[in-house]
């Protein structure tokens, strides 16, 4: 089906509301921080004086769809249900009513097919930005109004599907969480009066090596996986986008390889702290030089389960972000992580807990593959639907 094209700049201007706020009014007072990037998502709402806004805002109200225009907030789109004050970077564009539906826009602005080109569009060395003299002549599809409903409710249906299965996911994790303090009472008070021992005293740290120049990793299984920090995550080391070292290549890295049940951090990058124990399959792989392995000693007194679940705790993520040495790249030392604190219960009550914990990972997996599978429905359904397909 052919829609006619219509530029963004005609039929959804920039165009702030003129609020008459007092200066003592507490209004909601939004940034690019408190947007999720995929969902829109505003995570709670920040109502502040509007003497503290400061002049780098303009006002919003439920009729806008909020742009964000600047890297790395790029694409970020919030339907504001209320007034309120944007920082500058929001664009507030105001759709016509009698021509678009701003639900309509907000799908159209996080379908693929825009993200791609306006992340294509991006230029500027401090801060990197669209033109928003291009993003205002890019051309729309335009369907009659009752059709652009009926297509922002087809896809509403699916996007409530894929964060029901969202939100299945975060309340397993909040139950292991509960069920920990259950057992084992809060890591920073410790009310049950754990003996509390340093990693160190119970483990080993080792480091992981990078792939040497000149060779890269391949995607052929040769059958010598290498875990790199993105297979670490949420407690688990898991397969997913897993890549292969060349047959040459393993006889030079041999010695840097991991065991089942070793427990892999990662100590570069953005994700530094991340955590998860070594799966059966992963028995012997690689290990990069972005992440540490940890070696218990001593089986029958600390268990892998319960040890990865204890250091993705806050008191611990907390402890890791304060040890993180900031000099160039950040990255979590050895000797740092051999100083971590960490309570030891009885080891019967580590296995209890471990128990629990490998039953709802199990469900865990199941839920990210429904959503995962829910994600890339919603996918399809969005191109379809600009493409005039539904």
């Amino acid at each position: 089906m052919s829609w006619p094209l219509v530029k963004l700049g005609d039929v959804a201007p920039a165009k702030a509301s003129k609020h008459a706020f007092s200066t003592s009014d507490e209004v909601w007072t939004l940034n690019l921080d408190q947007v999720e990037a995929d969902t829109g998502n505003v995570l709670g709402k920040v109502m502040a004086p509007v003497s503290e806004a400061g002049t780098s805002t303009h006002g919003f109200d439920e009729r806008h769809v909020l742009y964000s225009k600047l890297r790395p907030y790029l694409n970020k789109v919030v339907l504001p249900d209320e007034k309120g004050l944007a920082t500058t970077e929001l664009v507030p564009m105001l759709p016509d009513p009698l021509r678009l539906d701003r639900k309509y826009l907000a799908y159209y602005l996080r379908s693929k097919s825009f993200v791609d080109w306006v992340s294509s569009q991006v230029a500027g060395a401090k801060m990197p930005r669209v033109s928003m003299q291009l993003f205002w002549q890019h051309e729309i599809p335009l369907p009659p109004l009752p059709e652009q409903k009926r297509i922002a409710a087809i896809l509403d249906k699916a996007d409530a599907i894929r964060r029901k299965r969202q939100q299945a996911i975060q309340l397993a994790d909040d139950f292991l969480r509960a069920v920990f303090l259950d057992m084992f009472g809060d890591p920073v008070t410790n009310p049950k009066g754990w003996v509390v021992k340093k990693v160190k005293d119970l483990c080993m740290v080792r480091g992981g090596k990078r792939i040497p120049k000149g060779d890269s990793l391949v995607k052929e299984n040769t059958g010598f996986p290498y875990i790199k920090a993105g297979n670490i995550k949420s407690g688990q080391v898991t397969t997913k986008n897993l890549e292969y070292v060349p047959s040459h290549v393993r006889k030079v890295i041999e010695r840097y390889t991991v065991d089942e049940g070793d427990v892999c951090i990662t100590v570069v990058g953005a994700n530094i702290g991340d955590v998860g124990v070594v799966p059966k399959e992963l028995h012997k792989a690689s290990l990069t030089e972005n992440a540490n392995k940890i070696i218990i000693r001593d089986s029958a007194v600390l268990s892998s389960g319960y040890l990865s679940f204890f250091l993705q705790a806050d008191f611990v993520q907390s402890q890791i972000k304060s040890k993180i040495m900031a000099v160039g790249v950040p990255k979590l030392a050895i000797f740092r992580i051999e100083e971590l604190d960490l309570i030891l219960p009885p080891k019967e009550l580590q296995d209890k807990f471990s128990h629990v914990v490998s039953a709802v990972d199990g469900l865990g997996e199941s839920l990210e593959r429904s959503n995962s599978l829910s994600k890339l429905e919603f996918q399809c359904l969005n191109q379809k639907a600009f493409r005039g397909e539904l």
